[in-house]
């Protein structure tokens, strides 16, 4: 009886029912999340919308500072029940931005819902600079998200589970009705078979010519059980003749134990001899020497085969001829000679360029193709040989030569023999040549190595040099911007000058002596003044200053106040009232202006002065080299500033640059090497952000060393590639971009220095390479590092 547990139809009522249940839960999780991305697109949108509607009327309230229409904003964006929070951020020139906010009760930040930031830019009047005021941020509420949808995902959850159940109980019914009683049927019928009942054939109760799998079953079942009943005939029959052969199987057993008995003893001789080919192989495969290779061969070949002649001729090194290094016959030893590969009458030719591995040649094919060489009288005729490629690594390196007085004397046990000693003999001459290339390279890379260390103490000025190739145009555009400032500022201080000279008696003319004093006290003013404002800071102040001019009763106010604060005297307009309502006034400011003028040029013809003597000192620092090679003590400030100065102008572009320098006492170094190691690391960390991002250059110590440490923001280092970096002429710049020296030359200053250096790398975050120096040198040590 068959428990129902263990039934077919059990299981796959449980499976269908696991089934429905996994794709119930498939399909609400599918469900959930489309409806919550439904959901999140339409919030979205809704302040897409918001954003829209609103950055006009807002950039507009915004630069005019109106601040009813900005509460006026909030509150209406505050109704909008998808809005968890409302910000809007107003740029102030100097100090933090005023921020208007609006937060729903009950709102959390989970980053969830979407945000919408828009920048608040006003463009003053057609065709003027974009004017940055702040940004607008809008967020939403996430708890409407999760509103909609548990609105939504008890309808799923029905849904999907009343679909399940009913797929479960279809299939369930359709599988029993159609499989599972059939298949119960065929079961009872294969546990009641046996030898008796295989004549009974398997009937289903179903319509008869369904070609499907049942029927094919069935069909196997009968075809199974008739090829069983023959079986059972067939194996009667063959026990039958088994018996009568029984009485001869002993005979043949006896003789069969006497030719296995022959074989033994073959098998032990081969033994013996395949221990004796192994020897050969240890003793030729561990010695380095030619000659001595093919004499050992040779003797003990002599040992294992009844040869009379040896030879071996390897392939020259031009690649066109064999040259027999070694060949005895009779026991007299001839001189080298050769065979040129083009000469295809000799018989060891053929065998090396030919197909076959072995040759084996009888007295007729030694006469024509293998006459003596020189130096060698035969005592007898040649009459059999075998010849065989010596090949190792797939290279054919040369041929082995045997013959003997005996015909017919290498048979398949001598061939074997051969084999194996020609291979061993490949082997180790292959090792003797690699040998003496070796030794050959060894020699040429030790004079190698000398001209190398000739030539590193020119590789740090090389790279140095081509640094600073590579930043000339820089440097000059550096050095041309000030200049043009002079030349600017100094035209200016010239038609400032001569409209002061013109006006300036003309002015003491017009006023009595009170007022002579008092403008005497405003040019005073003018000259300590250190105007330094933005335009819209500019532009506040005259709207003040002009407001206080008017109530004071000052004819064109505007236009004064303008005047007054670019010569930044506008704290003290108070006390020029009576200059403003001179009747000149016109003349007396314009004079004022252009003493401002001549002081203001000539601040800037200082600072444009002061900035080209500071690049020209950084280049002349940068280009020296020290070749003395002395320590001296110096503060890593001034090297790293050099650097800096060099590269001001690949930092202007794009690159914001972080200063982290602490004070450190002075450093005992090489100060030129150092300013190779600084130019290097931040020379691959530009190149590494493209002249895009945060350069970060930190200086400090600890108790034992002072700590240099360059920090990017670009690509980053693979993992893979970190152990290569240091490696000499290893590069992962483009071909013309760098030589793979940069950071070898840095490591052994650092070395030099009795220092480390350290990376680590993120891909996409950046890297940071740290130095460290020790702030106190061992005596003991070397510093003589080859760079």
């Amino acid at each position: 009886m068959v428990r129902l547990g263990s039934s077919l139809g059990a299981r796959m009522v449980f499976a269908t029912l696991m089934f429905c249940l996994l794709f119930t839960v498939l399909a609400v999780a599918v469900q959930s999340w489309w409806t919550w991305k439904e959901g999140l697109a339409a919030m979205n949108h809704e302040l897409a919308l918001i954003e829209r509607v609103s950055q006009s009327t807002l950039r507009r309230a915004v630069w005019d500072m109106d601040l009813d229409t900005l509460k006026l904003h909030m509150e209406s964006v505050s109704k909008v029940s998808t809005i968890g929070r409302v910000e809007i951020r107003v740029k102030a020139e100097r100090g933090p931005a005023e921020v208007f906010e609006f937060t729903r009760p009950g709102w959390s930040e989970a980053g969830l819902a979407p945000m919408r930031r828009l920048p608040l830019v006003f463009q003053r009047f057609s065709g003027g600079p974009l004017v940055n005021l702040g940004e607008f941020v809008l967020y939403g509420d996430e708890r409407q998200l999760w509103a909609h949808l548990r609105a939504a995902l008890q309808t799923i959850v029905l849904t999907q589970l009343l679909q399940s159940l009913l797929l479960a109980g279809f299939l369930t019914l359709l599988f029993s009705r159609l499989v599972t009683v059939h298949v119960r049927r065929i079961a009872l019928h294969l546990s009641r078979l046996d030898p008796a009942a295989l004549g009974e054939s398997l009937r289903l109760r179903r319509p008869e010519g369904r070609p499907d799998e049942l029927s094919l079953l069935v069909s196997g079942v009968n075809s199974l059980q008739d090829r069983l009943s023959d079986y059972l005939q067939l194996k009667q029959r063959y026990e039958e003749e088994l018996a009568g052969h029984r009485d001869h199987l002993a005979e043949s057993v006896r003789e069969r134990t006497d030719e296995l008995s022959s074989a033994n003893l073959a098998l032990a001789d081969a033994a013996d001899v395949l221990r004796q080919v192994g020897d050969i192989g240890k003793e030729l495969t561990t010695s380095l020497d030619e000659q001595a290779i093919c004499a050992a061969l040779h003797q003990h070949l002599c040992a294992l085969l009844p040869l009379d002649a040896f030879g071996v001729a390897v392939l020259g090194p031009a690649g066109d001829r064999l040259e027999l290094i070694y060949y005895v016959e009779d026991g007299v030893r001839a001189p080298p000679s050769t065979f040129l590969l083009s000469d295809t009458e000799w018989l060891s030719v053929r065998t090396f360029l030919g197909d076959e591995e072995l040759v084996v040649a009888d007295a007729s094919e030694l006469a024509l193709g293998s006459p003596p060489p020189q130096g060698v009288s035969p005592k007898s005729e040649m009459r059999s040989a075998v010849l065989r490629q010596m090949v190792a690594n797939g290279v054919r390196l040369g041929v082995v030569i045997l013959q003997s007085h005996r015909a017919m004397a290498f048979q398949q046990r001598e061939q074997e023999i051969f084999r194996t000693t020609v291979a061993y003999a490949a082997i180790a001459l292959t090792n003797a040549s690699a040998y003496a290339s070796a030794q050959a390279a060894r020699l040429q890379a030790a004079k190698a190595l000398e001209e190398l260390k000739q030539a590193q103490g020119q590789v740090i000025q090389s790279e140095k040099m081509a640094v600073l190739g590579q930043l000339v145009a820089g440097v000059a555009h550096e050095i041309n911007t000030p200049i043009g400032a002079v030349k600017s500022s100094g035209r200016n201080i010239s038609d400032a000058l001569q409209q002061v000279l013109e006006n300036l008696p003309k002015v003491f003319q017009v006023l009595n002596e009170a007022e002579q004093n008092s403008f005497i006290d405003l040019l005073a003013h003018v000259s300590k003044s250190s105007n330094m404002l933005s335009s819209r800071e500019e532009r506040a102040l005259a709207k003040t200053l002009c407001q206080q001019l008017e109530s004071a009763g000052i004819e064109h106010a505007r236009y004064k106040a303008g005047l007054l604060v670019q010569m930044g005297v506008q704290a003290f307009a108070g006390e020029y009232l009576a200059l403003l309502k001179h009747p000149s006034n016109e003349l007396i400011l314009d004079t004022a202006f252009s003493t401002a003028s001549i002081a203001s040029n000539t601040e800037n013809i200082n600072l444009a002065v002061d900035r080209v003597a500071k690049i020209v000192f950084a280049l002349k620092s940068y280009s020296r080299f020290d070749h003395s090679g002395e320590f001296v003590e110096t503060d890593l400030r001034d090297g790293l500033e050099t650097v800096l100065t060099i590269y001001q102008s690949k930092l202007r572009g794009g690159v914001e640059l972080v200063r982290d320098f602490q004070d450190l006492p002075r450093l005992l170094c090489l100060p030129d090497e150092l300013n190779q190691v600084w130019t290097n690391l931040i020379h691959n960390a530009l190149q590494a952000m493209h002249y895009k991002g945060v350069l970060r250059i930190s200086l400090a110590h600890d108790e034992a060393h002072a700590i240099v440490a360059v920090k990017d923001s670009g690509s980053g280092i693979p993992a893979e590639l970190l152990g290569r970096i240091f490696d000499p002429f290893f590069t992962t710049k483009p071909i013309g971009e760098g030589s793979g020296l940069g950071l070898d030359i840095v490591r052994k200053i650092i070395d030099k220095h009795q220092g480390r250096i350290e990376v680590q790398s993120v891909e996409g975050r950046g890297s940071t390479f740290t130095v460290f120096l020790p702030l106190q040198r061992s005596s003991d040590t070397k510093t003589d590092v080859n760079i």
